[in-house]
């Protein structure tokens, strides 16, 4: 019996790993083709052994320190201001910290231009402590223009988008739009620009949106 259980565990985590390799397998985020990720797909972000114990997700890539400008236009940075999930792209997409910084390596092979969100964020969609979600005080035409949130996801039929959990540095957690809310980055459903869901229709913005 011991036996058998065995084999089905082991043959339980071989179906897991296959699904997750499937969904990165050549997605903008699978660099094993590149000379700088050792061939692997998972190395660049995870690792099973002597990962970032600060982090979540046996993190293995080097975390951005960066400061940024906000949407409002006033400065935040990435370890006060974001969310673990957000950080953790940003280590790429901010330009600041080398691709190929991971496993405790000095990379100098920056994201490229396309790709690169870079350190002023007024251009983009509000992310972490500028991204609450309801705000802490919602203004007067709140209810009618987003839809309500439950259990940290918010929902539009069968759509549904997940919120991230903050760390108020001043106290408390709060729920707020990540970059992982709209990206799954395991290129989940091979939606084109790695959304989570589908944008026909845009049926990410309709999810969070009512318009």
């Amino acid at each position: 019996m011991k036996r058998r259980n065995f084999w089905l565990g082991t043959a339980a985590l071989l179906g897991l790993a296959s699904t997750a390799n499937a969904q990165i397998t050549n997605s903008a985020h699978d660099f094993s083709g590149s000379g700088w990720a050792d061939g692997e797909i998972c190395k660049p972000c995870h690792t099973p052994h002597f990962a970032d114990i600060t982090m979540p997700r046996l993190w293995n890539h080097t975390l951005t320190t960066a400061t940024y400008t906000l949407h409002d236009g006033s400065t935040g940075t990435a370890t006060a201001d974001f969310d673990v999930a957000s950080r953790m792209c940003m280590s790429c997409h901010d330009g600041t910290v080398a691709l190929d910084s991971f496993g405790g390596r000095n990379g100098s092979l920056y994201i490229p231009n396309r790709s690169k969100i870079g350190v002023d964020l007024r251009d983009d969609h509000p992310v972490g402590s500028e991204a609450q979600y309801p705000p802490l005080n919602p203004p007067t035409w709140w209810s009618g223009a987003f839809r309500p949130a439950t259990k940290g996801s918010v929902a539009n039929g069968a759509d549904r988008l997940s919120l991230k959990s903050w760390v108020n540095p001043s106290g408390g957690t709060q729920f707020v739009v990540g970059c992982t809310t709209c990206h799954n980055a395991h290129n989940r459903g091979n939606f084109p620009h790695m959304t989570a869901i589908t944008n026909a229709s845009s049926r990410v913005c309709l999810t969070c949106h009512i318009k």
